[in-house]
């Protein structure tokens, strides 16, 4: 319940770029104990900026926008969506994590018969739409709820329900940083907990990351390697990767 009351809380201030303490303690019907430890989290987790007598949306600076995002190491993300396309089979039914590399595997998956996908990743909604011709015999199902207009997708605890109710054969996950001690992980919470349902709901599960990905942690782990069967990247990771995906069993696939 409380994760909920957090990402309606969230919601709310962004709607208004900013919120009083009394607007919320009017919304959501709660003590102001448990207001200022609400606001507290939502300041951890980088959301938000407190100010006299009320807080604002925080201005991500460092979050680079994924318009931007996408140009680095295009061609690199381009290959690697384009060798994680090949793995899509007529009847499958497979999830399209968020990102832009996940994203661009929509341009490859045309003219499938019976092929249904699922997707929170507004790139790859927008793609598939755009070239509906190619789409004619597949299923899109999008996944709504709280729209994150940095990373083009969708998140949320809703996002995750309704992810839980579809039989998910292949996910192709990506991710802002892999290393041997946290392993999987993302930036922010809200979209880690989307990738944790993914993973967890699926029989198999791909990662799709360049070779700039890896040795960078995030904030959030979403993912233990143990839980991905194979990474799909451009470049050989270092031979401490290489040891340790062995190890869990991971299969490494280098594209190109």
């Amino acid at each position: 319940m409380k994760t909920n009351r957090l990402e309606e809380m969230l919601s709310f201030i962004k709607e208004r770029k900013q919120a009083t303490l009394e607007e919320l303690l009017n919304k959501f019907s709660i003590s102001m104990t448990t207001l200022r430890r609400d606001i507290n989290k939502l300041e951890k987790d980088g959301d938000i900026d407190k100010f006299y007598g009320g807080v604002k949306i925080r201005r991500r600076k460092e979050l680079t926008p994924l318009s931007k995002r996408r140009l680095i190491n295009y061609a690199g993300k381009i290959s690697i969506a384009e060798e994680a396309a090949t793995f899509v089979k007529d009847g499958d039914v497979i999830f399209l994590d968020s990102g832009s590399t996940v994203g661009a595997m929509a341009e490859f998956l045309g003219r499938h018969e019976d092929l249904t996908i699922i997707t929170n990743n507004m790139l790859a909604i927008s793609k598939i739409v755009s070239a509906s011709d190619d789409f004619k015999h597949a299923q899109l199902i999008t996944l709504s709820g709280l729209y994150n207009f940095e990373t083009y997708s969708f998140v949320g605890e809703k996002v995750s329900e309704l992810l839980l109710t579809y039989n998910v054969g292949k996910a192709f996950m990506g991710t802002s940083g892999i290393t041997l001690n946290a392993n999987v992980t993302h930036s922010t919470v809200l979209e880690a907990r989307v990738k944790k349902t993914a993973t967890e709901k699926a029989s198999f599960c791909y990662l799709l990351a360049d070779h700039f990905k890896f040795d960078r942690a995030a904030p959030f782990t979403y993912a233990k390697f143990d839980q991905i069967d194979e990474v799909i990247t451009d470049e050989s990771p270092s031979d401490d990767f290489q040891k340790l995906f062995k190890e869990h069993l991971v299969k490494l696939r280098i594209s190109g």
